[in-house]
């Protein structure tokens, strides 16, 4: 088949967005701009303190937030205890390393069909030696505000309790041609964090009490988002059934 000279120019533009050169550059910047978010706006963070005394207590937990609420969670979490998040090993997850790496946050690879099982595995093990874990259970695909049955899991599997958070700001845009309609704040705004109840799953509950469970946390979640978007004079963000489509994704859809 015939190429174009667009074809190319195309193609190589998309090699050098994926080359670790340019990744590294937008995670510098997308670091830079999380920063001076959290440094100049003024934010009430509630349900912090709850959750480090949680971590101490039960010798770690799992940390959960949406996929278009977790940009500026980093920076409020970046002196907690050990943390790890679970990362999608393509191009954008990559970025996503480089952003919490810099806030002392490491990452576990995950989220595509090959590597599921192994990040489960990681994950357990993780959360049985203390870890903190983050979770982002909507993504890397959606459908947004979702919580996937594999939170209930690995907390009911490790003991360990799970509390979710959210945030949201003055004036922020959100981009909602976006699967996860993804909340950007401004500098010097005014902004609320919220965090759930903690919860702790049974390690005897039946697969219908774990789906009431499951879908108990993800309305908490969604309606602290609700709040925090209404006393920030947002608009509601209903969750939804869209799906981020890539033809050449191998993610699960946010299984893990």
């Amino acid at each position: 088949m015939k190429r174009t000279l667009r074809h190319y120019v195309k193609h190589s533009i998309k090699w050098v967005g994926r080359t670790r050169l340019v990744l590294g550059i937008i995670s510098g910047l997308a670091f830079l701009y999380t920063w001076l978010v959290g440094k100049t706006g003024r934010f009430e963070v509630h349900g912090q303190e709850e959750f480090e005394n949680m971590v101490a207590e039960h010798d770690g937990g799992i940390f959960v937030a949406w996929h278009g609420r977790a940009l500026m969670l980093p920076f409020f979490w970046r002196n907690t205890r050990q943390m790890k998040a679970l990362v999608s090993p393509h191009h954008d997850g990559r970025i996503i390393a480089g952003l919490l790496k810099k806030y002392h946050i490491l990452s576990i690879d995950g989220s595509s069909d090959r590597q599921a099982t192994t990040a489960a595995m990681d994950i357990i093990k993780e959360l049985q030696q203390g870890t903190v874990v983050s979770l982002i259970s909507d993504g890397p695909r959606g459908p947004n505000m979702r919580l996937h049955k594999s939170v209930i899991y690995f907390a009911q599997k490790t003991g360990k309790p799970i509390m979710g958070f959210t945030y949201s700001s003055e004036g922020a845009a959100m981009v909602k041609k976006s699967w996860d309609s993804m909340l950007l704040p401004k500098l010097f705004k005014r902004g609320i964090v919220y965090g759930t109840n903690p919860m702790f799953v049974p390690d005897n509950a039946s697969e219908e009490e774990m789906e009431v469970l499951r879908q108990k946390f993800e309305d908490e979640l969604n309606e602290l988002t609700f709040k925090a978007d209404e006393r920030c004079g947002l608009p509601k963000v209903e969750p939804g059934d869209k799906v981020k489509t890539d033809r050449h994704a191998h993610h699960m859809r946010g299984k893990v």
